[in-house]
């Protein structure tokens, strides 16, 4: 076997290859490379966010220079300037892998979609605008090989559609969109192995999907908790409850499945533990969404989806911890019974595990 620089990935490859025979065979440099190129992306993270926003305000003179010059006079020059610079991005993203030139892409490919949106929203409606910006980035998730306007698309596309169901006066709609998120976000937790095997191209794509997705969820769920604020509210957000709850259940599944829980009792008082703590924010989605992420990103070892997932569930427990309409002392009891509750599941969990480790 190839000696490689990075010893957990030898010794992962060691394991694949006692269990498989000597019928494995693998190109030892393109596995490396690629995993030094995934592992690139997370190093000097701050640096490069610094850059990618020093380049959006670039980026934006550069904007505010073409205003100058009465761009905004002429629809058709915002239309003509937004495909330029949302196609040149993608333009400079293949030229050559350099922090620079990227982050200029993601500032063009931003300024592209603000241009673009400008100028369709002064010659047509909303509902041609939100159709036009939803094609546009799907087309772009497809054909494009950069990692953050994969996920800028999908952010555009999922923002385009979450807007459908308030520009036709149907704010109910939305739970539409929170059941179709919650369906994808499971299907692709649960199938990634299979996903990223099937072709190369699939497997550049699922990281900044699903990432973009999650983020897009993150972003409906707030909008259900801060109906405050929105002149169309949302009715029955029950439903968007359940139907995230039946998400979470299906992942929660196949996790003890995969961890060998088959004992029909041991599932049944799982389940029950999930919804009887489910069962008082069926009022709020937004908790029973943040587990969704929490609990997907957890059973693929995703750790920046599982940080955002902890986040949104610790603001939006907060949040609903606050709009309780009881009083201190009876949210203090809540707060109790929650923490006896989690501490007498994860008491039973111990022994469960020790009783299966005997």
């Amino acid at each position: 076997m190839a000696q490689f620089s990075n010893d957990k990935l030898q010794r992962v490859l060691q394991t694949i290859a006692q269990q498989e025979g000597d019928s494995f065979a693998f190109d030892a440099a393109k596995i490396e490379s690629e995993a030094h190129f995934s592992s690139s992306l997370y190093t000097n993270l701050p640096i490069k966010l610094l850059t990618i926003f020093g380049g959006f305000l670039a980026t934006l003179f550069f904007m505010g220079f073409l205003f100058t010059t009465g761009l905004y006079n002429s629809n058709v020059a915002m239309l003509v300037f937004g495909v330029a610079f949302i196609v040149g991005s993608e333009i400079l993203n293949r030229l050559r892998d350099d922090l620079l030139l990227s982050s200029v892409s993601v500032s063009l490919n931003i300024t592209g979609y603000l241009l673009f949106g400008m100028g369709v929203s002064e010659l047509s409606n909303d509902t041609t605008l939100a159709l036009t910006l939803a094609a546009i980035a799907a087309v772009f998730i497809l054909v494009s090989e950069g990692t953050v306007l994969v996920f800028l698309s999908v952010l555009v596309l999922n923002g385009s559609l979450m807007s459908l169901p308030y520009i036709f006066n149907l704010p109910d709609l939305l739970h539409v969109f929170v059941g179709l998120s919650a369906a994808t976000l499971t299907y692709l937790s649960l199938l990634e192995a299979k996903l990223i095997s099937q072709s190369p191209k699939l497997n550049k794509l699922y990281g900044p999907v699903r990432m973009g997705l999650v983020f897009s969820l993150v972003g409906v769920l707030i909008l259900l908790s801060h109906q405050e604020f929105d002149a169309d509210r949302i009715n029955h957000v029950w439903i968007s409850t359940i139907l995230l709850a039946v998400a979470l259940l299906f992942v929660l599944r196949r996790i003890m499945q995969e961890n060998a829980v088959t004992d029909y009792k041991t599932q049944t008082i799982v389940y029950a533990c999930c919804l009887i703590m489910l069962a008082p924010t069926i009022g709020t989605p937004s908790i029973a969404g943040a587990l969704l992420i929490v609990l997907s990103s957890f059973y693929i070892g995703h750790r920046i989806s599982f940080i955002v997932g902890l986040l949104a569930l610790g603001y939006f427990i907060i949040l609903y911890y606050y709009n309780l309409h009881l009083t201190l002392l009876a949210k203090s009891g809540i707060l109790v019974l929650t923490g006896c509750l989690f501490l007498g599941g994860l008491y039973l969990l111990n022994r469960y595990i020790s009783s299966h480790a005997k």
